[in-house]
């Protein structure tokens, strides 16, 4: 040691091994508390790991009784060379050893298995088995009540549990049972809010049983009168090539207009957990409205609507239609006691210049004191004989949860306006832009040469090969077919096949296994599945593997071929990920054994002199040879340089 580090004295060390606790304690507990519900796991983990790397233990393991008693491993961490134990239940049955733990008492056995009693026999053959030789474990109690463990194992060697080491271990136990009683008391108040949400939905639906009824029948009867009156035509033989296409587009729309209505009332029955993604909130709004406008018109509301395009979010659709339901029903009943020719709502969505989605709903009702614009949003709160004061309550706790703000404020002139922002969200959730037919029409977007990429049709229906490769061709793709998996397998190898359409059941090889064939190649092409027998589970099974959508027969052509530009675009996107991580590699390969020393050091950080240290050359050579990287990989900052090495798959350690 020299004169600037002295050695510690035997009375500081005890010291500074308190400060370095209590430095790891006060960090642990920074974190836990600050973190949110759905990372409380994740950073016990990480915490685990560094009391395993601080304590020196082999390793260390958090886990939790539920309410039968058994125990569950919440996260574990080990040492190198060891496995930390997997997550789930913990499989062993060892009576004595829980049953000291669910009496909350601490299990510490310092020689295993001499400490063991007589009663354990089951503990000392999993010890001997799994070769164990010391162990700690400590209850984790909350509020009395055991919840957990935490606990300490000794693998390589046995080691002692002072008294002073396990109140330290027993402290940070405590910081680990508040935070997982936290994430579990957010679980289970997310459970209850997400059954409350989905009771409203059902009965705001059941009420609209007529108006609902109406939406469909009109469809449905259009479809029938159209479909009729082109089977006279043909009998008479009148029928004209524009009157049968005029009867054929009809039909077409009240078909979609009848299952867009059925679509609307299962996503908003659905009992589903929260499904987030990226939607437009003007297009989820005018959905709501199209549901509603037969029983608005019933009533005589007169509706304006201002719904700007592209108004995106990341949310629920669900549950965002949810709150536009319960707004506009609200609004509806506030003016019950207004004239019918005075009736009248206004519903308008935009987007504001700071980053905002802005949703309002007014209305020309019996309007709302000012001092009454807060407790309107409260539990049970209501002014209505037969309402529960549930519905705007619910749409505070929706719109809150998705990082937004609700608020009302009284009309001048009568009504109220009720007014919610949600966080705008610019890009799609997968980086790639896929326009949607309107989109696409609007921009005059480039077609797909003829000989560009190929898309192919691989389906054992010969009509829907047909059919599909005819559809493909009409929208400028250049596409192909084939009546199996085996027989797509045997193709030429000229064609530049980019998008695969594929069938799941077909005689012989199936979808799935084509795709799982397909996963090994050196440039897969992307693949969308248009089936008929679809189900939830395959449909898990092949986004997993990679597929870019799962669509289910008969599909509307707008989106099969969003669906396949989307596949074209992400393959392109990966030709040129994997030429630029050719072009890496391959200046990677020009460099010397020393330059490529040099290189490694440069990219994780390192300065010119701790290079020179850590390879005990001269900060000179350093220089030179670090000139010579940079030229070589033809790159003039360290930050392109990192660009390239990641680019070739050497990510800085």
């Amino acid at each position: 040691m020299n004169a600037a580090n002295p050695r510690p004295g035997v009375g500081e060390a005890p010291l500074l091994e308190r400060l370095a606790f209590e430095r790891l304690l006060a960090d642990l507990m920074a974190r836990l508390a600050s973190v949110t519900s759905d990372r409380i796991a994740v950073e016990i983990e990480r915490a685990l790991t560094e009391l395993v790397e601080f304590l020196g233990y082999d390793r260390c393991t958090c886990g939790e009784f539920d309410a039968d008693g058994a125990l569950s491993v919440v996260c574990s961490a080990a040492v190198g060379g060891l496995e930390p134990l997997p997550q789930g239940p913990f499989g062993a049955s060892l009576p004595w050893f829980l049953g000291e733990l669910r009496a909350g008492r601490t299990v510490a056995l310092a020689t295993i298995p001499d400490d063991l009693p007589p009663e354990a026999s089951a503990e000392v053959e999993h010890c001997r088995r799994i070769g164990l030789r010391s162990h700690l474990s400590l209850p984790l109690r909350l509020g009395g009540r055991v919840i957990g463990v935490l606990s300490f194992a000794g693998l390589r060697s046995t080691r002692t549990w002072p008294e002073e080491v396990i109140t330290r271990l027993a402290i940070i136990g405590e910081v680990f049972a508040n935070a997982m009683s936290r994430a579990r008391f957010e679980e289970e108040a997310q459970r209850l809010r997400s059954r409350l949400w989905h009771a409203d939905r059902v009965a705001r639906v059941g009420a609209l049983t007529a108006a609902i009824a109406h939406e469909l029948n009109q469809p449905l009867a259009g479809i029938l009168s159209n479909a009729q009156a082109g089977l006279r035509y043909l009998d008479r033989k009148i029928a004209e090539s524009d009157d049968l296409r005029a009867i054929l587009e009809s039909i077409v729309r009240d078909d979609k207009r009848a299952a867009e209505t059925i679509r609307t009332m299962r996503a908003l029955l659905r009992r589903d957990e929260s499904r987030r993604a990226r939607i437009d909130a003007a297009a989820a709004l005018r959905e709501v409205l199209d549901l509603l406008s037969a029983d608005l018109r019933l009533q005589g509301i007169q509706v304006d609507v201002e719904l700007e395009t592209g108004c995106w979010v990341v949310a629920d659709k669900a549950q965002i239609e949810q709150v536009a339901l319960n707004l506009i029903l609200n609004a509806a009943a506030a003016m019950q006691a207004c004239p019918r020719e005075a009736r009248r709502l206004w519903l308008a969505g935009s987007r504001t210049r700071d980053g905002r989605v802005v949703v309002t709903v007014r209305d020309s009702g019996t309007g709302i004191a000012p001092e009454r614009a807060e407790l309107v949003f409260e539990p049970f709160w209501t002014t209505r004989p037969d309402g529960l004061g549930l519905g705007l309550a619910i749409c505070r706790s929706i719109v809150e949860a998705h990082g937004g703000s609700i608020g009302v404020e009284p009309g001048s002139e009568g009504g109220a306006t009720i007014r919610f922002e949600l966080p705008a969200e610019e890009n799609a959730s997968d980086g790639v832009a896929v326009p949607t037919a309107k989109e696409t029409q609007s921009q005059g977007a480039t077609p797909f040469a003829a000989g560009g990429p190929t898309v192919c049709v691989v389906d054992d229906d010969a009509s829907i090969r047909e059919s599909l490769v005819r559809l493909l061709e009409s929208a400028d793709m250049r596409a192909a077919s084939y009546a199996s998996a085996q027989e797509f397998l045997e193709r030429g190898s000229d064609a530049d096949v980019a998008c695969i359409l594929l069938d799941v059941r077909m005689p012989g090889m199936t979808g799935l296994e084509l795709q799982e064939q397909l996963v090994g190649a050196s440039a897969p092409p992307s693949i969308v599945f248009l089936t008929a027998n679809g189900d939830v589970a395959t449909g898990v099974e092949a986004m997993r593997a990679g597929a870019v959508d799962f669509l289910q027969k008969p599909v509307d052509q707008d989106l099969l071929i969003a669906a396949v530009r989307k596949a074209l675009a992400r393959h392109a996107a990966g030709q040129t990920r994997r030429a630029e991580q050719a072009r890496s590699r391959a200046l990677i390969a020009r460099l010397s054994a020393r330059e490529r020393e040099i290189m490694d050091h440069v990219v994780r950080g390192r300065m010119n002199k701790q290079i020179a240290a850590d390879l005990d050359i001269a900060e000179q050579t350093v220089k030179q040879h670090r000139g010579r990287v940079m030229e070589k990989m033809e790159v003039r900052s360290v930050a392109e340089l990192v660009r390239v090495c990641e680019a070739a798959g050497i990510a800085p350690k």
